[in-house]
């Protein structure tokens, strides 16, 4: 006979966690009189005690305990060379230098660059530069050097899939057995494996794994690549995208001649070297990802070091754990098979394309579908069927009937799961944006708006989750009744804003929702003035937002003047917030912002959108595009 378990496939690591109320990134406190000085260090730690699970304390990451510690962050790069000029390979071509750079978080300055050279080298200002006569040596001073400065975060750019793997598979050709012990313990070697890297925007791909034990390993290209649609991804375009800076001015081809070169053409490779890794540092700083991770271990629960190697649900599966265990509940653990079973998605209301030379206002629903979760209190606890709304003689004033035919209980009766999860992210959300408006100093300023981003994204992943088939935790009634209420809200808002706003009502003109899309509409007023119209908006976003149930929330956003509509999902107009002046020049879809065209398509379609948007010269585009 078999039975059913619960919570039996939760990773040991976040049992832990859940059951002491810890967080990742979170401070620690323990009772003093508990330590216990162990009689042989297992790690290499600077500090280390045996203590036991009861005597620790987990502070919540709020108001003093939200600080963030001087991590110690070091940035590398490896140079390598081929005899036969082709693309190296670990087995037999040799790492001719390594550049380190160490800086503290929340400093810009680092505090610590080192270059490793093979043979001699000039002097390099603010560097410390260490030449060796053979490979071995520069191998090992290397792992020295990591161990010594102790880095609690290791960066760089593409590590995980050349520099790493590279320096080990080196290190393992020329048998040196003890070059792997790059962790903070003592008898754990760095390993780097396969792993499958899957996202929504690029496919499933292969890449490495590095475990650096007590350490965290950030590539940044694995960043950019989940979060940034660009062109190019190679270190020289990112740079060029974020910071406008280039790397150093050194053709791949040369590396060989300057590497055998005299000591001054190995300091220009070795400058060469040091920007590869000062650059991962600037662009981690300037899209200011550590705060951000940072930020989302400690929403989420989950160790830091789960944001990168694992999926979107983890982060879920945290917070739905520990909120179970606060009300009593047990999570089944659940064997999910692939299904084939779909359900309707968002609604998208008919474009009537055209160019529209008057202002369009835009409402969008704030948080449209954790709103609908909590509105219509949808989650596992609250799910009925039939039977047991008749064991228990629910009235009709007791549940919910959703516009795909599900059963909920209402709040009155219980409150589920998710919509508390919900309302706790959404709040904390806005106490932390309160916070940032007040704030004024520049580390606590990204530390909270790296919180407020994080709540804000693991609010939307909630939707998601329950409808991932292939999850950990799948519910179809959910995730269809969401969306089937997102359909049912835009239809009536389309409905109420044509009733009301029309000439019979006394106004000017018959309002027209001329696009829907998911969670926003496009309305025009028919007026010619911006100020007019964008009042009209704030207006209509309070009524519409009257006949819905809190908190679910239309909000005015902005308004597009003028508009070219070409199809659902492909528009472009100047981006209006305030009357006096647009804040950009807004495209959806167009071949200004897909990656899929070549330079020459972007620049002729970005050029006759500014005639038309911006000088309003719609005849001066048609000739441009046909002399073109």
């Amino acid at each position: 006979m078999t039975y059913p378990t619960y919570e039996s496939n939760i990773p040991v690591v976040m049992r832990f966690m859940i059951d002491l109320r810890m967080t990742g990134m979170c401070w620690i406190q323990v009772d003093k009189r508990s330590c216990v000085q162990p009689q042989i260090n297992a790690s290499n730690c600077q500090i280390e005690y045996e203590v036991s699970y009861k005597s620790i304390y987990c502070h919540p990451p709020e108001q003093e305990w939200s600080r963030i510690p001087p991590l110690r962050i070091m940035s590398f790069d490896i140079e390598c060379i081929s005899e036969s000029n082709a693309f190296p390979e670990a087995e037999k071509d040799p790492v001719i230098q390594i550049a380190c750079v160490l800086v503290k978080f929340g400093q810009s300055e680092p505090y610590s660059r080192c270059v490793f050279t093979l043979n001699s080298c000039s002097p390099i200002s603010g560097t410390t530069v260490k030449s060796f006569d053979c490979e071995r040596k520069l191998l090992m001073a290397f792992t020295e050097f990591v161990n010594l400065s102790d880095p609690d975060f290791v960066l760089g750019y593409n590590i995980l899939n050349f520099d790493f793997p590279y320096l080990l598979d080196r290190a393992k050709s020329l048998n040196l057995d003890e070059f792997d012990l790059l962790g903070r313990l003592n008898n754990f070697r760095t390993r780097a494996k396969d792993t499958i890297f899957s996202s929504k925007a690029y496919g499933t791909r292969e890449s490495k794994l590095v475990n650096l034990d007590g350490r965290i390993v950030l590539d940044l290209i694995q960043v950019i690549q989940r979060d940034y649609k660009l062109r190019s991804y190679s270190l020289n375009a990112v740079s060029s995208h974020f910071l406008n800076e280039q790397k150093e001015d050194v053709a791949h081809s040369m590396i060989p001649d300057l590497f055998r070169g005299n000591d001054d053409t190995r300091k220009r490779l070795a400058l060469y070297c040091l920007k590869d890794a000062i650059l991962p540092l600037k662009i981690s700083d300037h899209i200011m990802c550590l705060y951000n991770y940072i930020e989302m271990a400690r929403v989420t629960g989950v160790p830091f070091n789960y944001l990168l190697a694992r999926g979107q649900q983890v982060k879920v599966i945290s917070q739905l754990y520990r909120k179970a265990k606060e009300d009593s509940y047990f999570i089944p653990a659940l064997k999910v098979e692939a299904s084939d079973e779909q359900y309707e998605g968002a609604t998208v209301i008919e474009p009537d394309k055209g160019f529209y030379n008057v202002p369009i206002a835009t409402l969008d629903f704030a948080s449209l579908y954790p709103s609908i979760m909590m509105a219509h209190n949808l989650c596992y606890t609250t799910l009925l069927d039939p039977k047991t709304i008749s064991a228990y003689n629910l009235k009709e004033s007791d549940y919910t009937i959703t516009p795909s035919g599900d059963y909920f209980v209402k709040p009155h009766i219980k409150k589920g799961v998710l919509p508390i999860i919900l309302e706790d992210l959404i709040s904390a959300r806005k106490r932390a944006k309160a916070e940032l408006k007040k704030e004024t100093d520049s580390a606590k300023k990204a530390c909270l708006d790296g919180r407020q981003l994080a709540l804000k994204i693991s609010a939307n992943s909630v939707y998601g989750f329950t409808g991932a088939t292939v999850g950990k935790l799948p519910c179809i009634q959910i995730s269809q009744s969401v969306t089937a209420f997102g359909r049912q809200m835009i239809e009536l808002t389309k409905e109420e804003v044509e009733k009301r706003y029309n000439v019979m009502n006394g106004y000017l003109h018959d309002a027209k929702v001329i696009y829907g899309d998911t969670d926003s509409v496009m309305i025009k007023f028919g007026s010619n003035s911006l100020e007019e119209v964008m009042n009209l908006g704030r207006e209509a976003s309070t009524f519409v937002t009257s006949k819905f149930i809190k908190p679910i929330s239309l909000e005015f956003e902005k308004c597009y003047y003028p508009y070219l509509l070409i199809n659902k999902k492909r528009y472009a107009g100047l981006y209006w917030t305030k009357c006096d002046q647009y804040d950009k020049m807004d495209t959806k879809g167009l071949e200004t912002v897909r990656r899929d065209n070549c330079r020459l398509v972007q620049t002729l379609v970005d050029k006759c959108l500014r005639m038309i948007l911006i000088d309003r010269d719609v005849e001066g585009a048609k000739e441009y595009w046909i002399f073109f």
